[in-house]
């Protein structure tokens, strides 16, 4: 297991004086979110324990302890360090700006902090000024990789944004009006709308219309994710052997997610949601608004036909209970509930993407039970894509006043609303093999009465689904992404080496887990695994058929 290492007790000293310190669980949740299995030392429990998978730093150590990962290193070890001044590792290192770029091949990425490192090793990324900001440098007869970027401040202010508190400030281009009045998700966007978006027709100004009349800006690179694989490269380039546990069931590439709001509640658009999705055979999840509703019988055919039940929390309207605030949640939730004869409802998405704050909303999910949200996402056309830089689900941070723990709430990102009425095909072709490539959820919302009243949305739904299942990729509602998430994030994975074999242990529930492996590994036996190409890595691919599996050199 990846060995990561931190100061808790320097931790819980900052977030007492009131600052937020990721470094702990926001490493946790990119291992966990990769498949990677890792554990904790905090290095007031002594010295490093025996082994030589890779060790991730995410605290600067003690001099005793500094010391010790150092000489670890020398005798053959791997060290990645990252979220603090890596000084102490002998690599130089000045402070990079608190928001800047990091050119890394073709990419460009966005970074929160961190620190411009000096010009020696291997350089694989520089910051947009030109210093290096991610090196791997030779060690005695190991090796110790440098992240200069703050990954951990990065990712959790792509993920979450900045705390909503007032309008956002929208491009100049007239393509994202976030200044509506209305406080929503994306008014907390961290990425820039000028920078961070791709730009398929670059004439400007852009007219939000509906449908688009033409390819507006959106955001087209999952950008957190992107980040999180520079992390597991530095950890795999350390040459030891690490059983990445694959991110979907049966080692598919990705997943889809297909969620409906009951907008205007009225029996005819559900009719036609339901056909729609039975002609495209997609179980979804069915987000019902308060207030209104639909006739009895369509809530009983909305669960008989498969598809999950959930809430479209309303927090939209002047009346008492329509406005935001935990009990309003509460008891719409009840009210969801009453409607769908006592089924289980788990997961949520805000009317609107509507927000306030920053975690607020988390702690009212975890008090009742919902298990997921959907709520960060795109409320206009020139915020579609990945405006939270990511297409997995995640656990967000809470803020310092509640120990910067992962919410026990799954966000799920939201990358559009109504294919052909809000983005051309153009676009939702690029988000769509952007989330391939990152190996994600490709989530889509409709409304009803679009599916209803417009061929082209009815038409561009039913080309995604092809062009998704072509790919090898699984549609699932909201309850059961949840259910497959947690179930891999308990699996418990051990390697060990004898005779020239590795072998690879997995105790937990292993139905439909497959693990990624180095590409020279194959399986002993007679076995079936698959060469893949994962987080812009090549892997053999195994589908697991016991607890152990036994590997040779192929």
């Amino acid at each position: 297991m990846i060995r990561i290492i931190t100061d808790r007790k320097a931790a819980e000293a900052a977030r007492r004086d009131g600052r937020d310190v990721w470094s702990e669980p926001a490493a946790v949740e990119a291992l966990a979110i990769l498949g990677v299995p890792a554990g904790v030392h905090d290095v007031a429990d002594g010295p490093l324990p025996a082994g030589d998978a890779p060790v991730l730093v995410v605290d600067r150590p003690d001099d005793r302890t500094a010391a010790a990962l150092l000489a670890w290193a020398a005798d053959g070890g791997g060290l990645v360090v990252c979220g603090h001044d890596p000084g102490w590792t002998g690599i130089a290192a000045t402070p990079a700006p608190d928001e800047a770029v990091v050119v890394l091949g073709d990419d460009r990425l966005r970074a929160f902090g961190g620190w411009a490192l000096g010009e020696t090793g291997e350089v694989a990324a520089r910051w947009a000024d030109g210093r290096p900001a991610v090196v791997t440098a030779p060690h005695g007869r190991g090796s110790i990789a440098v992240a200069g970027p703050d990954l951990w401040h990065t990712l959790v202010r792509i993920t979450q944004g900045h705390p909503v508190e007032r309008d956002g400030t929208p491009p100049d281009d007239g393509s994202a009006p976030v200044d509506d009045g209305w406080l929503k998700t994306d008014d907390g966007i961290a990425l820039s709308w000028t920078e961070d978006r791709a730009v398929p027709d670059a004439d400007a100004p852009y007219e939000h219309v509906h449908p688009p009349t033409r390819s507006l800006p959106y955001f087209g690179a999952a950008q957190a994710d992107r980040w999180r694989e520079v992390l597991l490269g530095l950890l795999l380039d350390t040459g030891a052997t690490v059983a990445v546990v694959a991110p979907w069931p049966d080692g598919a590439p990705a997943a889809a997610h297909v969620s409906h709001d009951s907008d205007m509640n009225d029996d005819p658009s559900a009719r036609a949601a339901l056909d729609a999705f039975a002609a495209a055979d997609v179980p979804v999840t069915w987000c019902f608004l308060y207030p209104g509703g639909y006739s009895q019988a369509v809530y009983d055919d909305v669960v008989a036909a498969g598809h999950e039940p959930g809430l479209h929390y309303n927090a939209m309207l002047d009346t008492p209970d329509c406005t935001w605030g935990f009990e309003r949640l509460r008891d719409q939730l009840a009210w969801a509930t009453y409607q769908v004869r006592g089924a289980a409802i788990v997961t949520n998405k805000n009317h609107f993407t509507r927000w306030e704050g920053w975690d607020e909303f988390w702690l009212w999910c975890e008090r009742l039970g919902l298990r997921v949200d959907q709520s960060h996402g795109p409320s206009v056309q020139g915020a579609i894509g990945f405006p939270f830089g990511t297409c997995h689900p995640h656990h967000p941070i809470l803020s310092a006043a509640h120990g910067n723990r992962p919410a026990d709430v799954f966000d799920l990102p939201l990358q559009t609303q109504d294919l052909w009425l809000t983005c051309t095909d153009e676009v939702r072709d690029g988000f769509v093999a952007e989330a391939l490539r990152r190996h994600g959820v490709v989530h889509l919302l409709f409304h009803g009465q679009h599916l209803q009243h417009h061929e082209g949305v009815r038409a561009s739904f039913a080309a995604a689904v092809e062009r998704l299942r072509a790919a090898g990729v699984a549609f699932h509602t909201s309850v059961a992404l949840a259910d497959w998430s947690e179930r891999r994030r308990a699996l418990t994975v051990r390697t060990s080496t004898q005779d020239d074999a590795v072998t690879v242990t997995v105790d937990g529930d292993r139905d439909g887990v497959a693990l990624l492996l180095p590409p020279h590994l194959v399986p002993a036996g007679d076995q079936p695994y698959g060469r893949v190409e994962r987080y812009g890595r090549t892997f053999t691919q195994v589908l697991l058929d016991g607890r152990s599996l036994r590997l040779v050199s192929a």
